[in-house]
Order: structure tokens, then sequence, then C-alpha cells
């Protein structure tokens, strides 16, 4: 398996030599990037700092010969250093862990401070015909309407904490839709993965008063039926959005076990461009603040059903152009049932056309065992060039 993995991944990169001319003549596009990124962490608890580097490379391969029938297969290449002395492969194993049908991330080779992984979360073929489109394979299946935090979005919900994932998790899926009109569809997705239950939903959306609406229900892997919808549009010149879930039981649907998550969201553009945005969200189930690994939070996993911490948490930004190559962010994220505070200072600068430099910082703030606040800091340097 090893072997095979590495033999499909080494045959994707040399397309890559022709790949660029080629585009021009034939249907195969490609594009990707690589980013090199530093980290310095430090934890109050431990009263001790680790570096750490990231070397992270992707690809993206699409294939298009007419247009009905696309394929497409993306993967990354992640080279982690840790300059701590703790023997650290213990941990590597969640870099192998796979949520779908079959294990496409891959470990290939390591020591106890450093470890290579390849990794493919985008693998589909896709046929479109009239006002059906079909997609089977790992693929991006985005149902969530609100920008941090997604109970609509039952197949594949992010960690907004994990900044430097931008194109989000796959699911193992077959995708079927119908366009009604060009702004309403109905949709049926069966998802697959390594739990060997499979989680069948359905959507309906549609535009009524200038607004987006959509319902869903269906059954997910965890046997909780679930009901759902969500909205889009404008309010006081800004954008309003939210999602609501509802997740009940299948053994226990008539005993009043269900569990609602819900998120709200409102974001302005102000005439000097800068940008607010406001989101609140609702986790109605009661797990403490130790089901949030507050010290591996990018490894946090995460469901629409469990967004995030249990009970209210609020995320505020700001950014700004300070110039047309510099933009300046500050976030928030509090969970005051929790004790859970974090603040996410960053910028970004554009060198070159293709080339980019990014400061990220996430300091938080939380409530452990003890009786006083204890502080979590994480700092990024990333210089990323895309192709």
């Amino acid at each position: 398996m090893q072997n095979s993995f590495i033999l499909i991944c080494t045959v994707l990169v040399n397309i890559q030599l022709f790949a660029q001319d080629s585009i021009k003549q034939h249907a195969l596009t490609f594009n990707g990037y690589i980013s090199e990124m530093p980290n310095l962490q430090y934890n109050s608890m431990l009263d001790e700092s680790e570096f750490s580097n990231q070397l992270h490379n992707r690809l993206n391969f699409k294939w298009q010969p007419n247009t009905s029938f696309t394929a497409a297969i993306e993967f990354r290449t992640r080279f982690y250093f840790y300059g701590s002395d703790t023997n650290m492969t213990s941990y590597y194993k969640v870099f192998e862990q796979d949520a779908g049908v079959v294990g496409l991330s891959k470990n290939i080779f390591s020591g106890s401070n450093y470890l290579l992984n390849i990794s493919v979360d985008r693998l589909w073929i896709d046929y479109s015909r009239n006002k059906w489109q079909f997609t089977l394979g790992r693929q991006r299946i985005n149902w969530g309407q609100t920008f941090v935090w997604n109970p609509n979005d039952l197949f594949n919900t992010y960690n907004y904490l994990d900044f430097d994932y931008v194109e989000k998790p796959g699911s193992d899926a077959l995708r079927v839709q119908y366009y009604t009109t060009e702004t309403s569809k109905v949709e049926l997705v069966i998802k697959a993965d390594s739990s060997h239950k499979p989680t069948v939903a359905g959507l309906c959306r549609f535009n009524r008063w200038n607004y987006d609406f959509q319902f869903i229900a269906g059954i997910t892997s965890e046997d909780d039926l679930v009901i759902g919808g969500g909205w889009a549009g404008q309010l006081a010149k800004g954008g309003l959005r939210g999602e609501v879930s509802y997740f009940m039981p299948e053994k226990e649907i008539f005993e009043g076990y269900g569990t609602i998550s819900a998120s709200a969201g409102w974001d302005y553009m102000f005439k000097n461009s800068l940008f607010l945005q406001l989101e609140c969200l609702y986790n109605g189930n009661n797990q403490d603040s130790a089901a949030f690994n507050i010290f591996e939070n990018n490894a946090f996993r995460i469901s629409a059903k469990n967004p995030f911490l249990s009970d209210f948490s609020y995320f505020t930004s700001i950014s700004y152009p300070v110039t047309p190559l510099l933009n300046g962010s500050l976030s928030s994220i509090v969970n005051p049932h929790n004790k859970v505070y974090i603040l996410i200072p960053s910028l970004d600068f554009n060198v070159l056309q293709d080339l980019d430099l990014s400061f990220i910082a996430q300091l938080i703030w939380f409530k452990p065992q003890v009786e006083d606040l204890s502080f979590l800091s994480m700092w990024f340097f990333r210089i990323k060039y895309s192709f």
C-alpha cells in the first residue's frame, strides 16, 4: 500500500514538468503553492517554549476533456520539524488519521523530531447534463452559510483555527444535484467513512425576498436524525446569515434528548474599506472544556453537531487594507462558559503577484483545573509562493 501510494504521488509530481506547457493545448490544468512556516509556541502551564517548522506543498490537477465531464486530484505534502528534545513519534499517528473509506494520508518517513506526510484530500469525477450534476469521490461539500461555525455542514466541518488549510477537508461521497432554476436546487448526498456507517442527507435551496434559504434533513453516521435550515441575505447594508440544526438520537427520538447547534453572523464593509464581522454560536452539547484540546487546537475534531465548545461562543473580527499590498486584521473568540478567550492578530503582505508574507498569532487564555487563567501562545510566520 505504501509503495503504491508513493508511486502515485511520484507520477503526479512528474506531470508537473509538462502540465503548464499543456494548459493551452489540452484539457489538463495544474496549479498549487509551496509555503514555509516556522512556529514558536509558549505554554505558561509548563513555562516552556517550543519551536517547530512546516514546509507545505500543494498540487492540484484537473482534467476537463469536455463541458460535461471533469476529474480532479489534489494533495498536499508536509514536512514537519520539531525543535524540542521530546520524541514526537507517538504523535505522528494523528497525521495518518483519515475519516474516508480509503486511507489516503500516509507518513512517508519520520524520526524522533521530523516527519514527511502526503495526504490526498480531493479525488473526484463530475458529470453534468442539462439540470443534473453528479459528483463521485473525495470532494468538498459545503452546506454552511456562516463564516466560523457551520451547524448545517454535515459532511466536512472545518476548524477555523486551522488557518493554513484554506482548502478545507473533503468527504468520500456521491452527490446528486438538480437545479430547478438559476438560484434554486435540490440535492442528495451519501457519504461513506471509516466507521462503515453512511451519512445520508438532502438539501433544498431557493431564493425568496432577496434571501437565499435552505432546508436540510438526513441521518448521520453517529445514528442521529437531523433537520435544519439556513439563510443568507442583506440587513442594514450588511450581510446577514445563519444556520441551525437539531440532532436527535435515532433510538431516543421521542425521549427529548435532542441537541441544538445554531450560528448567526453579520458583516459590514465601511466606506473606508474597514471590514467588520460578528458571529455567535450556540452549541447544545454538554461536554466539558477538556473536549477542546487546547494544546493541539488545530487537531481538534469537530462536527456540525459539536462545532466548538459547549454553550455560547462569540466571534469578532476587524480587518483593514493599510495599503493595497498590506492588510491587517484582529479577531477574537470568547466562550465565557468554559472560560476560553482567543485573540488572533494577523498581517498579510503581497510582496509580488504570486508571493505573500503572513504573520499570524493565536493567543489563548483558558482555565484548566486550576484557579488562575493559563496562557498558550503560538506565533507563525509564513512565506507562500503560488503557481
